[in-house]
């Protein structure tokens, strides 16, 4: 997956943490991805995509409606281009529907990982869903715990360069400290994490062991995050990574990733 693609997908997932209309595009993403698995062909009419929305979205209302124009356009996931004319449309769902034979797809560089963008579109789905029971509860946590909080969500589900993502605009801003310092080594100990996934061995230990240091000495809970829990976990990952040595290393299964424990 290029990178452009990538910085997209996890774009539109943390803009949906605050954001219905975000999380109903995802939801369209993933119905995207699911009537045309399939046909292996990332396209579909849009006539048919539109009927599909009733049985996907049983609680219809405005937001569904625009979400669709959030994935539309040059820049985003997908564009219209009607099936005489090969005319791709400028962008967002045009007032004429109906009588002209318009078909949604992947935009070329998000077809070319189909597959790939497709498991993410349905981890995401997963998520939003999720964010929209958390937001009908109506607490408002601290900003850094919400964000660790939602970072977790990201990690729990795999999606380390995402949970990385999230933390690092709160690092930024934080001023020299313990805060700080605690922010970057959870970022730097999930960047560990999606090496691991990929195996790469170099860029797994030496993320791994810069998030340790950075966190070394911290106990109990810290903006959220049951240190206990996690901490030790994750330095007992590293140590089987360095026991089995670069020739020993393979993608690690997300099972055997430890779980980052938020205390509500």
């Amino acid at each position: 997956m290029k990178r452009a693609v990538r910085n997209r997908l996890a774009d539109l997932l943390l803009q949906a943490f605050d954001d219905p209309e975000k999380r109903a595009a995802i939801a369209w993403l993933a119905l995207l991805c699911q009537v045309t698995i399939r046909t292996d062909r990332p396209q579909i009419p849009l006539a048919d995509l539109l009927a599909h929305r009733r049985a996907a979205f049983p609680g219809l209302d405005g937001s569904v409606e625009t979400a669709l124009d959030h994935l539309i356009g040059p820049g985003k996931l997908l564009q219209l281009r009607r099936a005489d004319t090969g005319k791709v449309h400028a962008a967002g769902v045009p007032g004429r529907v109906g009588d002209i034979p318009w078909l949604v797809e992947l935009e070329p560089d998000a077809c070319a990982a189909y597959p790939a963008l497709c498991e993410r579109a349905r981890i995401y789905a997963r998520l939003a869903a999720r964010m929209g029971r958390s937001a009908a509860t109506g607490s408002q946590p601290d900003a850094l715990r919400k964000t660790m909080s939602e970072a977790a969500l990201c990690f729990n589900a795999g999606l380390f360069f995402e949970a990385h993502e999230h933390l690092e605009h709160r690092w930024a801003a934080q001023p020299r400290g313990p805060t700080r310092r605690f922010l970057q080594g959870i970022i730097q100990i999930s960047v560990g994490f999606h090496h691991a996934l990929a195996g790469n061995y170099e860029g797994a230990v030496n993320q791994l062991a810069k998030g340790l240091e950075k966190t070394t000495g911290v106990t109990g809970e810290f903006l959220g995050l049951d240190c206990d829990a996690f901490l030790p976990k994750v330095a007992a990952v590293r140590e089987d990574i360095l026991r089995h040595g670069r020739a020993g290393m393979r993608p690690i299964p997300l099972a055997e990733v430890p779980r980052m424990p938020i205390r509500e």
